[in-house]
């Protein structure tokens, strides 16, 4: 969709291009598709080519070629490749991208697209794959940040706090979740209907857009221990490694937990390892999660549902998902105050400046009963400045209990020998939901509590 809308945006670019998509058969065939579309570009010098390309080695000198002219080639389903019919294409692939390398280009290039797993393997893991061990850089295409998605929230209308986590929840900030919700109508169902509508909508129905979407981008080509990781954490957010490993290791796998860890950690980017505020990286203390928003509400809510709805009426199959919905958007909420620290300090809107990103702190006790949980510690050294949040996915959940709780943590957190010095520091305590009434947030400030809602960092942006 990127390279699509790039040449869009202009004529001279999308002339350049030439795209294959990949069928899945054998040389002749993949030849054949590629002499096509050489021999349908809009130049002349692109089409004279097409002749010569008979077999892979014609085709890999072609796109070789084409790259060296300032063209742009782009083999779409490349995970095809790795089929046993297909592979010797890599071979004569590794040794023109190996000459593109050094040739100092200027414009034009190969892109391939396909299976997110299967790219990912023949970059980091597969040593016989052609592009393996052949990044030359690295470019982060970030999501849609709180400030966008309000923009596309005040368009559409969506004003209830509540909406917006649960969009923020499954959706995060991917541009193309929140059409495709746009286009089923979503945005126009009322707020105490949303969570249901979009998993009916989203999900549920024979038609609905995402209902493969999470197992044809993420899990279609991921194997063995690495989805038993996944569903564990989805289940269980914020693990630790000791509980992974007493859950899940296999004695007979000749490959340790650790190293599938570490694989989704580093390599796929699909897990966090998060550590608590002052760790280091070798810290044991690290909590697991998935990353991606989609991928865990998929794998907690609407697969599950999905595969309810099969044999169960509609109804019943959504009382369970829910339910699991719920539990998984306090948690979400969490992620979402963390990044709206970030965010804000970082565009110099907010009430607090950061100068620690890892937001939380955590302990990991012998005694149960000695264990530390703070959703949110927020540093500003230059100011000596502390922030120690709490979060609820409901602000009638900031009940005495709960506040007595953190009151507790937080004690506990400020006596420990290397906290200690924060004393000295300037603190606040605040609370955070998706809303508080006007009552909430009078009676929560009276008790020395700042109270933070969506609402309000909505106005900051």
């Amino acid at each position: 969709m990127l390279l699509s809308n790039l040449a869009r945006t202009s004529d001279d670019l999308g002339s350049r291009i030439v795209y294959m998509q990949t069928p899945d058969s054998d040389e002749r065939d993949v030849a054949a598709t590629f002499r096509r579309s050489l021999s349908e570009a809009d130049h002349d010098d692109i089409r004279a080519l097409a002749e010569a390309v008979t077999d892979f080695p014609t085709m890999a000198d072609a796109i070789g070629t084409l790259c060296r002219d300032g063209r742009i080639v782009v083999l779409d389903e490349f995970q095809y490749f790795t089929r046993a019919s297909l592979s010797s294409f890599n071979s004569f692939l590794q040794a023109e991208v190996d000459k593109l390398r050094n040739a100092g280009l200027n414009r034009g290039g190969l892109f391939v697209l396909g299976s997110l797993h299967s790219e990912m393997s023949a970059l980091l893991e597969d040593k016989a794959a052609p592009l393996y061990g052949r990044i030359t850089a690295q470019l982060k295409l970030d999501h849609w940040d709180f400030q966008d998605l309000m923009s596309v929230f005040r368009n559409q209308n969506i004003q209830s706090p509540s909406q917006w986590l649960t969009l923020w929840t499954f959706f995060e900030g991917v541009p193309k979740f929140y059409h495709d919700a746009f286009e089923q109508y979503l945005y126009e169902v009322a707020p105490q209907d949303l969570s249901r509508e979009l998993l009916i909508r989203m999900f549920l129905r024979g038609s609905s857009p995402l209902s493969e979407e999470a197992d044809t981008w993420f899990l279609r080509e991921l194997r063995g221990r690495s989805v038993s990781i996944l569903h564990y954490l989805a289940d269980r957010p914020g693990c630790n490694h000791a509980e992974l490993v007493s859950a899940l290791n296999d004695p007979h796998d000749r490959t340790p937990l650790g190293t599938h860890i570490t694989r989704l950690v580093n390599g796929y980017g699909m897990v966090d390892g998060l550590h608590p505020v002052f760790s280091n990286s070798k810290s044991r203390n690290a909590r697991y999660y998935i990353t991606d928003n989609f991928l865990k509400a998929w794998l907690a809510v609407a697969k599950p549902a999905r595969e309810a709805v099969r044999l169960k009426p509609m109804e019943k199959a959504l009382v369970p998902a829910l339910r699991r919905l719920e539990a998984l958007e306090g948690v979400a909420f969490e992620k979402l105050i963390r990044n709206l620290h970030a965010e804000m300090s970082r565009k110099g809107k907010g009430d607090f400046e950061l100068s620690e990103m890892r937001l939380g702190y955590w302990n990991r006790p012998r005694d149960a009963a000695n264990a530390i949980a703070i959703d949110l510690v927020a540093l500003d050294e230059p100011n000596r400045r502390f922030r120690l949040g709490s979060c609820k996915r409901s602000a009638s959940a900031h009940d005495n209990a709960a506040i007595e709780k953190f009151e507790r943590h937080v004690a506990a957190f400020l006596h420990t020998r290397d906290h200690r010095h924060l004393q000295e520091w300037h603190s606040e305590k605040v609370l955070f939901s998706p809303e508080f009434n006007r009552t909430q947030r009078e009676v929560l400030t009276q008790r020395g509590y700042l109270c933070r809602d969506l609402l309000d960092y909505s106005q900051l942006v």
